[in-house]
């Protein structure tokens, strides 16, 4: 395939995923929500962690309907859900029918949707995958440097309603078109056998996947933790510089160990990365109340969350081969849902 198709989908799935990530934007969302329903921050965290746990089942659903059926419709099932769930959250009137709106009917429709570009991408035929997952896998890390500032405008301007309402017909008449591109792509021939998982059978997957969820979970409860910190710790009066900062780093990540992966191999890079969390860990333990430690340790957190997330799609296309990506990488993707779910709730905890 000529390099310049190759690059139009990667750039195609890119966009898409960075429609996607607004998942990562619900902070925007919550304090709204709060003054709304009139709840605490306990309950508030409720629709993100349903929304987190329905991305990632529906990760794993998505991967065997990709493997099996007509991609086309499933992509549009995905925006459906996505449109739908804002709409119906604009007419919600509690914390619960925010959690079954947004949560569950958002969260599908990302899980649903987030493995089209990975699955489009894996069979163009480049030889380093790694790196194009990576690039691809950019927009979700980086949505919220778009969505955040756009989302507290419109929340500024017409509210928590109109909002949802916005975004629902931005989803429908932004992501169609792209949906209808990469499934045309999808010349993978689909899977008419008994559904079956020869992959857990393999000791390799079981490495691959506690090391995912390990990263989740450190990840996501130091993310947690980053406005805690650098107001506690550091005396920061506001973080929200800081985390613009950090997800950048976080969509870094992706191309970063995607390249690391082509060049040195899954084993490696795996190694450097759980080597720089330790470091980093051990060095903000040290030294909790330096803001330049405090930058370079939530630079390498995040760095490495978003790497992850680059690092886990490559090991099942090397380890379990391209064929069943979808279904063995919806298996995988499992971990990020377990990470998510341990991650939020041992950070509240703690």
């Amino acid at each position: 395939m000529k390099k310049s198709t190759i690059t139009m989908y990667v750039l195609i799935g890119t966009m898409l995923m960075l429609f996607l990530g607004i998942v990562y934007s619900y902070s925007m969302f919550r304090l709204e929500i709060e003054l709304v329903y009139n709840v605490n921050s306990v309950s508030s965290a409720i629709p993100y962690m349903t929304v987190l746990f329905f991305y990632s089942l529906f990760m794993a659903i998505g991967g065997i309907l990709y493997s099996r059926y007509n991609t086309l419709i499933i992509g549009i099932s995905g925006v459906v859900f996505i449109t739908l769930g804002f709409l119906l959250a604009s007419v919600s009137d509690s914390i619960f029918t925010i959690s079954l709106t947004y949560g569950v009917l958002v969260g599908t429709g990302i899980g649903l949707l987030y493995g089209l570009p990975l699955r489009v991408v894996s069979i163009l035929g480049h030889k380093k995958v790694g790196i194009l997952t990576g690039i691809t896998l950019v927009g979700f890390g980086l949505s919220p440097l778009l969505f955040a500032p756009f989302i507290g405008g419109l929340l500024k301007n017409v509210g928590l309603s109109k909002t949802f309402i916005v975004l629902a017909m931005g989803y429908l008449i932004l992501t169609l078109p792209i949906v209808w591109i990469l499934s045309k792509r999808d010349t993978m021939p689909k899977i008419k056998q008994k559904l079956s998982y020869p992959v857990l059978q393999q000791k390799q997957f079981y490495v691959v996947y506690f090391l995912f969820f390990i990263v989740t979970f450190i990840g996501l409860t130091f993310i947690g933790f980053t406005g805690n910190i650098g107001k506690e710790l550091i005396g920061l009066k506001s973080v929200a510089i800081f985390i613009s900062i950090f997800a950048i780093f976080n969509g870094i990540g992706r191309p970063l160990f995607g390249y690391i992966n082509d060049k040195i191999g899954f084993t490696k890079a795996a190694i450097i990365s759980f080597v720089s969390i330790l470091f980093a860990s051990i060095l903000h333990y040290l030294i909790p109340n330096n803001i330049v430690v405090f930058i370079i340790s939530f630079v390498v957190f995040y760095l490495n969350f978003g790497g992850w997330l680059s690092l886990a799609p490559s090991a099942t296309i090397s380890l379990f081969g391209k064929e069943d990506f979808s279904k063995n990488y919806g298996l995988m993707f499992t971990a990020y849902g377990l990470g998510a779910i341990f991650g939020n709730l041992s950070s509240g905890y703690i």
